[in-house]
């Protein structure tokens, strides 16, 4: 039952968690191998219990969707919720035990798994009043929030909070925030069937592709004149990230930014380059 509550807890597949680039970018800002391992297991387990939270509240919403591991949920709710919370203290423990500037560490911690809580509950609190997760509004409030909170908790497993801390949160979150305003594109008829009002409810999807690339953008530049880079090492940054941009803008303009087959090719890319971008700074960042 446990790798099977890990493996839904996995989904879905994050910059920080199961994908390791921000501990990677953390590692190679500061050199400390333990550090990297320290804030890789806090975010398998915060991850785990913010994922498998979601899925437990949405599970009757997405069985009648017809998605996976729907049913197991609900046969396994009591069980999960208690995974979770075990997950929320065990990556407390990891906070307490490898952060270096524990007061921030402390704080923003409470900030995120209180935020990430509320967003998807609807067993405790949600039964008295609407999700934040279902309102656009709520959840970008929430998101905000969260990510920022959590880039800067994520920090200080590698050093105190620094200009330095506050660069890597910065970017990080941007980054972030950009694949946040398409995330939920792929369940808007679920959403509009559950009477949510999420982003890609109330916006149309073109919209929201702006909204995303104009934040990734913002990511990029931020990153380019930030101290997490020197020159002229932020302008080859800049080369790597913006050639293939370009190529995706110039895609998504040719079909006014509508989000369907044609610009499948540039849509792909586009989601490799958070990745990319990620990566190319963390390794920059060595020199």
């Amino acid at each position: 039952m446990i790798p099977k509550f890990l493996k839904i807890g996995s989904k879905p597949v994050t910059i920080a968690y199961p994908l390791p680039l921000v501990s990677f970018l953390g590692f190679c800002l500061s050199g400390d191998l333990i550090s990297f391992v320290e804030s890789y297991l806090f975010a398998m387990f915060f991850f785990t219990a913010i994922n498998l939270w979601n899925h437990v509240n949405d599970a009757a919403d997405d069985l009648k969707a017809g998605r996976m591991d729907a049913e197991f949920l609900i046969q396994r709710r009591e069980e999960a919720t208690a995974f979770v919370i075990v997950c929320y203290v065990i990556s407390c423990l990891l906070v307490l035990l490898g952060s270096k500037d524990k007061e921030i560490a402390i704080l923003t911690f409470l900030i995120s798994a209180l935020l990430t809580w509320i967003y998807s509950d609807k067993i405790f609190i949600g039964r008295f009043i609407r999700r934040l997760k279902e309102d656009y509004r709520t959840e970008i409030m929430t998101y905000i929030g969260t990510t920022t909170s959590f880039c800067l908790l994520f920090w200080t497993f590698f050093s105190k909070v620094s200009l330095e801390g506050v660069s890597f949160t910065i970017v990080l979150s941007a980054i972030y925030l950009s694949g946040f305003f398409l995330k939920d594109i792929k369940d808007i008829s679920a959403d509009i069937e559950a009477g949510y009002r999420t982003l890609a409810v109330v916006f149309p999807p073109s919209t929201l592709l702006k909204f995303s690339v104009f934040l990734f953008i913002v990511a990029i530049v931020l990153a380019a004149i930030s101290p997490l880079l020197t020159y002229p090492l932020n302008l080859i940054f800049l080369f790597i990230t913006f050639i293939p941009l370009l190529y995706c803008i110039h895609g998504f303009w040719r079909f006014n930014w509508k989000i369907n087959k044609k610009i499948l090719p540039e849509l792909k890319t586009y989601t490799k380059l958070h990745i990319l971008s990620i990566l190319s700074l963390a390794i920059l960042s060595v020199f």
